[in-house]
């Protein structure tokens, strides 16, 4: 097995330096995975740094603290930096922090600024960055029940979705969701959250 890995971590590494854009940010993903094995990648994912391709910058400053923990003082702050992008780059801002548990704390209050101020998509995921780095669940209630008064129903279907990770607290919630949206869809959704939690328990 262990050489089976050398092998797979060479050929992505090999990978990062593709013409293929994306190739390259698959593979910086994949290294992530490796941890500690992937330690010959940091070379070419440093260069990344500061790139004017923003998601390319983004995603090697996430892949690097996750190959090599003692990188994360020194970038941490620039992942923080990057939580003020737009678009793709800055969701893919908020991912890397979740991803990277209590390594990120100090990113939390930048995401809490998120959580009130960002768009739906970016405000939900930057909630379950909190959740994944913190476990506190303030910020998935919050985002939760705002998503379910939304007049639209495809958000209030997000909502749900949100909200189910909670588990077992949330089930009065959705019970009451399923009984009493307006929404078919809605219902239809929270009644399946409430029947994949009770399974899961």
């Amino acid at each position: 097995m262990a050489n089976q890995e050398i092998r797979t971590v060479a050929a992505l590494i090999e990978q990062l330096q593709s013409d293929d854009r994306t190739k390259r940010l698959s593979a910086a993903g994949q290294l992530a995975d490796f941890e500690g094995e992937a330690n010959e990648a940091i070379p070419i994912l440093k260069s990344w740094i500061g790139s004017e391709d923003r998601y390319s910058h983004v995603t090697a400053l996430g892949a690097i603290i996750w190959i090599e923990k003692s990188e994360a003082d020194a970038l941490i702050p620039l992942l923080i930096d990057a939580l003020e992008f737009d678009g793709l780059e800055q969701w893919q801002a908020v991912v890397q922090p979740e991803s990277l548990e209590e390594l990120a704390l100090p990113a939390v209050p930048a995401l809490e600024r998120l959580v009130d101020e960002g768009d739906t998509t970016v405000c939900w995921q930057a909630a379950d960055a909190i959740f994944e780095i913190t476990g506190e669940s303030s910020s998935v209630t919050e985002v939760g029940r705002r998503l379910l008064n939304d007049p639209d129903e495809l958000e209030r279907v997000v909502g749900v979705e949100h909200l189910m990770q909670l588990g077992e607290s949330v089930i009065p919630t959705l019970q009451q969701v399923a009984a009493h949206d307006e929404s078919d869809l809605v219902r239809t959704r929270a009644l399946a959250a409430l029947k994949e939690i009770k399974e899961s328990t």
